[in-house]
């Protein structure tokens, strides 16, 4: 039995009615699931309860996944707390439309692996971020230094473009400087247009 196995329960066992399955998910799990999540530490709670011929399963996940920050790209442990529902229905072949899973009476199998997965991933923030100032420093520095860069405002540049801008003032002449070298095409073309 494998250990993805522990998470099919058989909807077609009579003692499944207000069952309760514990399961810890960390590191192995997330490798067996294709998804982003790789890493994490979670307790969840699965409670079924049925109602006729409709299963009802109640999963709640609580603990931390570790992503990368999407600023600085070192770990980030994201605290994980969500309560899901899940219905449940035997039917003839599988079908899941977002509201009811329709499992095939002649397997009688529910995987919650990947419900599981779904539930913790969705109950994530839209962005991972450190706190103000958490981020690793050399990651900052190194990011501030390439937008400095970029924005063509280097130690070296900047004190001729503040001259080049004086005199600019001084000339009445407009004192636009390409960082890039497709921009000098771009500017000639909207001056010939001026024309």
């Amino acid at each position: 039995m494998g250990i993805m196995d522990t998470y099919k329960i058989d909807l077609l066992s009579p003692q499944l009615e207000g069952k309760t399955f514990e399961y810890h998910i960390g590191d192995t799990f997330f490798s067996s699931i294709d998804g982003l999540l790789q890493r994490g530490d979670i307790r969840t709670t699965v409670r079924c309860f049925s109602t006729g011929t409709i299963f009802k399963f109640q999963i709640q996940s609580i603990g931390y996944v570790i992503v990368p920050c999407d600023r600085c790209l070192s770990d980030l442990e994201l605290r994980i707390e969500t309560t899901d529902v899940l219905s449940v229905k035997l039917g003839d072949e599988y079908v899941d439309d977002g509201e009811c899973v329709i499992v095939s009476e002649a397997e009688g199998y529910l995987d919650l692996a990947q419900f599981i997965y779904e539930f913790i991933a969705l109950s994530m923030p839209m962005t991972h971020c450190h706190e103000p100032g958490k981020c690793d420093d050399a990651m900052m520095f190194e990011l501030s230094r390439r937008q400095s860069t970029r924005s063509g405002a280097e130690d070296d540049e900047c004190s001729d473009s503040e001259n080049s801008s004086a005199l600019d003032l001084l000339t009445g002449e407009d004192s636009v400087e390409p960082v890039d070298s497709r921009w000098a095409v771009l500017k000639t073309l909207k001056d010939n247009n001026k024309k």
